[in-house]
Parts: C-alpha cells; structure tokens; sequence
C-alpha cells in the first residue's frame, strides 16, 4: 500500500508542476511589471479556468498523499526509502 501511495504521489506532483507551467500568466509576463495586461485579470477564459480547476484539484491530491505517506511511514517498523 505504501508503494502505491509512493508512486501516486510521484505522479501527482509532475502533473501538479506541468499544470501550474501551463498557465498563462495573469499579468501577461514582464509587460505586467510595468502596468500593462491589468484588463486580463478580469476576462478568463474556459481554458484557462480548466487549468485552475485541474491545478487545484492536483494540489489537494497533493497534500491528501503527503499526509498518507507520513501516515504510513509514522507507523513502527517502517524502514525509511533513503538507505
């Protein structure tokens, strides 16, 4: 079962980082810095509205499997992955 959870949660976290590098920026990049794409920050589109949609449902994936695994190594016996 650890095993599982262990590989679950390695798979979550690529897909976590490769969602959250999708994203368009809201404030459109370095034009951003200086004021420029402040009218994005009230228009979102579908797509970009999916991607927050996936993204959080991966970050609370996330933590669910951090708490498992620290479930499953607290109990004795466990020997840790790092040898």
């Amino acid at each position: 079962m650890y095993t599982f959870v262990y590989i679950l949660h390695i798979i979550i976290c690529v897909l976590l980082i490769a969602s959250i590098l999708l994203q368009l920026g809201q404030m459109g990049g370095f034009g951003g810095i200086f004021g420029g794409g402040i009218d994005q920050i009230f228009s979102v589109s579908s797509g970009s509205m999916f991607m927050k949609k996936v993204t959080i449902v991966l970050a609370i994936l996330f933590v669910l499997t951090t708490i498992g695994l620290t479930i499953f190594s607290s109990r004795t016996g466990m020997e840790t992955i790092i040898k």
